[in-house]
């Protein structure tokens, strides 16, 4: 393992002209946290934090606005750092950071403007989900979002971004309508359906590979009163639960989607949330399927604001620690469900797993080499597997349950993966993620990146001459 670096005012100044760094200071709208500063510590954590995580950057640029970005992909260029971008900081291989590099930390870009006779919204690649469907529900309108209410909704598109309504609307990169990005090159550009087409169909599914998003355009629909909520049934009970889900899911319309997790509450319960945002009394007759066969022990389906989905981050303390690896499911198989259920009742404390973003509707309606989003097949879900833990002593059990879990669950995979949830990296894993689409992606991110300088992601090789 590399050694840890230690760093202080003389190792940067020795590294990196004072000079340069002053000016380059001056030059920011935002702030420059370098490592001697009180807030470094705090300011290089990403949300999964773990020694795996634990990076050390030169400098992290907390940019203000879209000249700040440019700045500092001159500044990374001119002195040979590599970059790594953030924004809601989610990833789950922690791209968010990087050691001996430069964060370009956009979470400070947090515009938002609705305009509710278009039904659009443009919005700051720093805004997170609960941030956009705030501003959006004053005018009982909704963007398409994941289900995540901290996640930045700019990863989150570029990943291509599942999540309540996509069964009825599609996916979030569907529902993109435009974004602005800095280039390698520090120019400004447009990316939609009219400018730059081809870098269009990159960005909505592709990631972070082509340019660095400083602003994106969302379509907007009417939302307001979802049928939603959490059922809650004892651990021992969770087989049947899935399988039934899996059934149910099977003839579920295009208004409602449902995840179950295996949560570690009480010793252990499983939960299954729904949301149904069409006629409250239809989707109240359509859950009561599931009441029908078996009564949850905790009830919480009713009519609320879709708001409520994305609630503001809770006052409370975070765990010291945390991992979360993701897994692709082509096929709910009895097999899957079984395996993930003994993985569960052998987890160390904190541990959880999830079944998300039940593949239907309208996401399967598009197709897969419309954006460079492809897993758009009936059925699938994607899995994360999350640890967390507060003493450092506990950091090998806990991460080598989860590692140890996602690779039982690969089999099932089908050999996909889905970008958002990304787990691996290298070549095989990307195209994983992009099947058919990678060769486009490669010729796209030539173009716009030939020398591979936007790589902490989940990074398409260019073409090499």
């Amino acid at each position: 393992m590399r050694r840890r670096r230690e760093f202080n005012k003389q190792t940067l100044r020795n590294e990196i002209d004072q000079d340069a760094i002053n000016k380059f200071r001056i030059r920011l709208q935002g702030q420059l946290i370098l490592p001697a500063d009180q807030e470094y510590d705090r300011a290089r954590r990403v949300e999964y934090w773990n020694p795996t995580t634990d990076k050390h950057p030169i400098m992290i640029a907390r940019c203000a606005q879209a000249d700040d970005v440019a700045r500092c992909v001159d500044f990374a260029r001119q002195h040979d750092l590599a970059i790594a971008v953030r924004s809601g900081g989610h990833s789950f291989l922690g791209w968010g950071t990087c050691d001996d590099g430069l964060i370009l930390d956009v979470s400070q870009m947090k515009t938002i403007s609705i305009d509710p006779n278009q039904r659009t919204a443009q919005a700051g690649a720093g805004v997170v989900a609960h941030e956009l469907d705030a501003a959006a529900a004053t005018y009982g309108l909704a963007p398409i979002l994941g289900e995540c209410p901290t996640v930045g909704i700019a990863g989150l598109t570029l990943g291509g971004g599942l999540g309540w309504l996509s069964g009825k609307h599609g996916a979030v990169c569907d529902n993109l309508l435009s974004a602005n990005l800095i280039t390698v090159d520090s120019r400004s550009i447009v990316a939609s359906a009219e400018s730059n087409a081809d870098l269009f169909w990159a960005i909505r599914g592709g990631g972070g590979n082509f340019g660095i998003v400083t602003s994106l355009e969302y379509r907007l629909y009417p939302v307001n009163d979802v049928l939603a909520g959490v059922f809650t049934y004892p651990l021992q009970e969770a087989r049947n639960v899935l399988r039934f889900y899996r059934e149910f899911m099977v003839a579920a319309p295009d208004e409602l989607q449902a995840v179950v997790a295996l949560s570690p509450r009480e010793n252990g319960v499983v939960n299954v949330t729904f949301v149904h945002p069409g006629d409250l009394n239809v989707g109240n007759e359509l859950i009561n399927r599931f009441r029908t066969f078996m009564t949850p022990t905790r009830d919480t389906v009713q009519p609320r604001p879709y708001a409520e989905m994305f609630p503001p981050p809770a006052e409370f303390v975070p765990p010291a620690f945390s991992t979360i690896k993701g897994s692709y499911i082509e096929q709910l198989l009895d097999e899957a469900i079984d395996m993930a259920i003994e993985c569960f009742a052998q987890a160390p404390s904190g541990c959880a797993i999830g079944f998300d973003h039940y593949v239907h509707g309208e996401v399967c309606r598009v197709a897969s080499d419309s954006t460079a989003f492809e897993l758009r097949v009936p059925g699938a879900l994607h899995m994360w597997i999350m640890s967390v833990w507060d003493d450092p002593a506990a950091a090998s059990a806990s991460m080598a349950w989860a590692e140890n879990t996602w690779q039982l669950l690969q089999p099932y995979s089908s050999g996909r993966m889905y970008a958002n949830y990304m787990s691996a990296e290298g070549e095989q894993a990307v195209k994983a993620a992009y099947g058919s689409n990678y060769a486009r992606l490669r010729t796209v991110k030539t173009k716009f990146d030939p020398d591979n300088f936007l790589r902490r992601n989940q990074n398409v090789q260019p073409i090499e001459s």
